[in-house]
């Protein structure tokens, strides 16, 4: 990955980042959970004005949605099944993987799908329900 790159407006000098090995070591060290992601997000907001992790709490097939880290050697795609009050997501870090630009434009368009279904059964309610003031 280039040493400068863009994200939503903000540069990003991507050797400040983890590496993906780092990362994946600390998480381990933590027990594997969202919750060992905080110090990074406190870190990165601090250095870029973002955290630089997203959530995709939607299911790809295979697990029930994951977040996505930005890391020197890319984005890392950490996978989950499940949620825990306590420590949140729960990650499978053996399944955890940098993403490649077809995986990113699947996920992308399965986004896409979702909203665009999500927004028109809310906005079909709405007009019921206002339909039913009247």
């Amino acid at each position: 990955m280039q040493n400068q790159i863009t994200i939503n407006g903000i540069a990003i000098d991507t050797s400040k980042l983890p590496t993906k090995q780092a990362l994946l070591e600390h998480l381990k060290e933590d027990g594997g959970t969202d919750r060992g992601l905080v110090e990074l997000r406190s870190e990165q907001s601090e250095l870029f004005g973002n955290e630089l992790m997203w959530h995709y709490p939607i299911t790809d097939g295979y697990h029930a949605g994951f977040v996505v880290v930005a890391v020197q050697e890319g984005f890392l795609c950490l996978p989950y099944h499940e949620i825990y009050k306590e420590d949140y997501e729960i990650f499978e870090l053996d399944k955890a993987e940098l993403l490649d630009a077809d995986s990113l434009a699947n996920y992308i368009s399965e986004w896409e799908s979702f909203s665009n279904d999500l927004l028109g059964a809310l906005n079909d309610m709405l007009s019921v329900l206002k339909e039913a003031v009247t």
